[in-house]
């Protein structure tokens, strides 16, 4: 398990005060090394639904094992970073338990015709597009099936939307304007927690009766009770490498954690058989062969016969098995 990274003094006013050590360029462009150098940190403040942190998230804290970073070799440098990033899974395997209700709930909204919505800014939205935009041809998912929100909306996915994270009531008609309802699970993604999008976007779902889940990595966030989603992933990931980038292991997280939903969902509802993609959709050269490789481990048939039954079936895998009566 991760450990927390303990900041050498705590002010009175409950803010942070750590030591580092740092540099800078003088006027002839030569570097200054300063050996200790003070920074208070206050707690981050409330959003709009009272949700704060009592510390600083970790990840808006300082790396120690990055603080030379632009003065790493190269080789040095991508060590640090892989190393870091090698961290990643060890965190997520706290929120197991965590992850399994999501898992469970996610499934359940799928058998009953319910949805899966992905709500962020910037990178935490990114993600939860390319997520959504993937489960169509992976699992022959209606488009509906799984889909992504991310503040600023499509401008959003190539450059940052000013000021779009920080739209409450945003978030909020995003979840109405879908018609979200019972039948559905809305997961708000964000690194530190407290987006106002998404939370705008979490509430309203609550409001509605959606089953609501958040994906964050600050262990210190409070949420008030009325509004605490359904479901909490808050896995400890330490700093970013890159102080603030949460780009970074956040990213690496976040799309971890989505491909657990969504594949083991899947799983769940029939769309897998062992560990082969039954419902794929062969688009490519590569998936068609890959669809008759499918069909010949399930059924035994040689490679023609496969080819010769996904073509009289269109090219759905279940159907061409279920032709050939043996599975």
């Amino acid at each position: 398990m991760l450990n927390n990274i303990k900041d050498e003094n705590d002010d009175k006013d409950g803010g942070e005060s750590r030591f580092f050590h740092t540099h800078a360029l003088d006027g002839r462009g030569a570097r200054t090394h300063f050996a200790a150098c003070r920074m208070s940190v206050l707690p981050q403040h409330r959003n709009a639904e009272g949700v704060h942190s009592t510390r600083l998230s970790p990840t808006e804290k300082r790396n120690p094992r990055s603080m030379k970073l632009d003065r790493l070799s190269v080789a040095q440098a991508v060590r640090v970073m892989l190393t870091e990033d090698a961290k990643v899974p060890r965190a997520l395997l706290t929120q197991r338990k965590q992850l399994t209700r999501a898992v469970q709930a996610v499934a359940q909204t799928f058998r009953r015709g319910g949805r899966l919505f992905y709500v962020g800014a910037g990178t935490s939205g990114r993600l939860g597009i390319l997520d959504a935009s993937e489960c169509p041809v992976t699992f022959r998912s209606s488009p509906e099936m799984v889909q992504g929100i991310i503040a600023g909306g499509q401008t959003a996915l190539w450059r940052a939307v000013e000021g779009a994270e920080d739209d409450h009531s945003a978030g909020a008609q995003a979840i109405v304007q879908r018609r979200v309802g019972a039948r559905d699970v809305v997961l708000g993604i964000a690194a530190s927690g407290t987006t106002p999008f998404v939370w705008g976007a979490l509430s309203e779902a609550k409001r509605r009766g959606a089953t609501s889940a958040l994906l964050c990595f600050n262990p210190y966030l409070v949420i008030p009770r009325a509004i605490r989603p359904d479901i909490v992933i808050a896995a400890n990931l330490g700093p970013e490498v890159l102080t603030g980038s949460t780009r970074l292991k956040a990213g690496t997280a976040t799309k971890l954690v989505l491909n657990i939903l969504t594949t083991l969902a899947m799983v769940r509802i029939g769309k897998v058989i062992s560990n082969l993609m039954v419902d794929v959709v062969p688009a490519s050269v590569k998936l068609r062969d890959r669809a008759i490789r499918i069909v010949q481990a399930l059924t035994g048939a040689r490679r023609a016969e496969a080819e010769m039954e996904l073509k009289k079936s269109a090219w759905v895998i279940k159907k061409s098995c279920a032709r050939l009566n043996r599975i």
